[in-house]
């Protein structure tokens, strides 16, 4: 399904060494290599594949598409398969910057102290895989979504360009709070607030209406820091990142971030002090993640628009597990296929959007637990709903979404009320990377750098 997934087959397969992905044959997109090129496998160039070494040793993760055997300038006189290239692509040492063009994503690596080592606009996870440190995160003004924060991060350098209209929520808290325990920015181009909830679930106004004397537009992306080190909210441009500040009351350790916006969508560049939990396995990105989700929050990925999906996923909460879907339009309109809600007795068809509110309601009794896992399948053909559970051959429920969303290129998976563990990566391998929430331009959700 993608060069991750042929990857992960390669991986599966104690011969594999190499592979071909692209327009293979008519009914092929992945071939499986037992040898390398370097070890006397005939390349010819073709612009619909491209071939790959794979390495399974940490330091070894790279993939060298066709393009670095003819075009490398580190190896123009002898050839990529020279001895000294060989060892300098592996990672083992350079000379010179030059040398460590071999290594993914391009310019992700220096060569320091005769070793590669990753660039300033690069964040090294592990050894052999690095994101881009300036992620692109979607403001969703109909979904909540999160992300961890990296363990002692208390600031994050982010760029924000704000929809027309729009008001942007950037709050950070704790992954197993609700929205009361969160420390919120909420700011507009005119203004800005700073709230936050204590321990007893009251709120508390730190700064209300302060001018935001210009620091964000809706025309470009400015950029903007924000800090909540040892309670002590503040945020500001670039040039004055203490602009606006107030006091607010940390009892734990925050370790996760939230964003929203209001009325219209933004967008905001985040230095990657934040990252997929999934992320962080040492053996790479899970096969077999496992999300948990805030409450009243989503995770979300991007797709290619379609009028016909299905989503099978894992879940295990006391309530509320629900599909979001929404369409690309100009006012995008959002059909949340609601499982196990309202105290887990019912299931519901909710609409976000132009259109708000219950449509069609389903009483289907307990179907989700906060102990065990339960799978669903949600499927939506052009405004059929249908959605299975477990292994069960008929449906728990068939309808007729009464307003049709077309061209659905955005996927959510979470739902309000109670934390969430969702595994989603076991059916669709796309649900391993972060494109979710970096929109496709983090390392691992790439296959180019794959």
């Amino acid at each position: 399904m993608s060069l991750i997934h042929c990857l992960a087959l390669c991986h599966g397969v104690t011969s594999c060494v190499a592979i071909n992905f692209g327009a293979v044959s008519e009914t092929t997109n992945c071939q499986l290599l037992g040898q390398r090129a370097c070890d006397g496998l005939p390349l010819v160039a073709d612009a619909a594949v491209d071939y790959y070494d794979v390495y399974d040793e940490p330091q070894n993760l790279i993939a060298e598409t066709q393009t670095s055997f003819w075009g490398d300038p580190s190896c123009v006189e002898e050839g990529y398969c020279a001895v000294q290239c060989a060892a300098e692509a592996a990672g083992q040492s350079c000379t010179v910057d030059v040398s460590c063009v071999h290594l993914k994503p391009p310019g992700a690596y220096q060569c320091v102290n005769s070793t590669c080592h990753p660039s300033s606009e690069f964040w090294e996870l592990r050894p052999g895989l690095v994101l881009p440190r300036w992620q692109l995160w979607r403001m969703d003004w109909h979904v909540v979504t999160w992300k961890r924060l990296k363990s002692g991060v208390c600031s994050l350098d982010i760029s924000v360009k704000l929809g027309v209209g729009a008001k942007a929520v950037i709050a950070v808290g704790w992954a197993d709070s609700d929205s009361r325990t969160r420390l919120t920015f909420d700011f507009t181009i005119w203004d800005i607030n700073l709230f936050y909830h204590d321990a007893n679930g009251n709120r508390k106004v730190l700064v209300r209406g302060a001018s935001t004397s210009d620091m964000v537009t809706t025309d470009a992306f400015s950029p903007v820091k924000i800090s909540w080190c040892e309670g002590l909210m503040t945020i500001g441009p670039d040039h004055n990142p203490i602009m606006i500040s107030g006091q607010a009351s940390v009892t734990q350790p925050i370790n996760f971030v939230m964003g929203y916006s209001y009325n219209a969508p933004s967008w905001m560049y985040v230095d990657s002090g934040v990252a997929d939990p999934w992320l962080f396995e040492d053996s790479g990105v899970a096969e077999d993640a496992v999300m948990d989700i805030p409450p009243a929050t989503y995770v979300y990925r991007n797709i290619t628009a379609t009028n016909n999906i299905t989503v099978k996923y894992d879940c295990m909460t006391g309530t509320d597990c629900a599909v979001a879907l929404q369409g690309d339009s100009a006012a995008p309109l959002v059909l949340v296929i609601c499982t196990g809600c309202y105290s887990n007795d019912k299931s519901s068809l909710i609409y976000a959007g132009d259109v708000e509110g219950d449509y069609e309601m389903f009483t289907t009794g307990p179907i989700v637990s906060s102990t065990e896992y339960n799978t669903f399948t949600v499927r939506y053909d052009n405004g059929q709903v249908t959605v299975y559970r477990n292994d069960a051959t008929t449906p728990m429920y068939t309808a007729n979404a009464p307003y049709l969303i077309q061209n659905i290129n955005i996927i959510g998976i979470g739902g309000c009320c109670t934390r969430k563990s969702v595994r989603v990566a076991r059916y669709d391998p796309a649900w391993r990377t972060d494109t979710w929430l970096t929109e496709g331009r983090g390392f691992s959700a790439s296959d180019s750098l794959a």
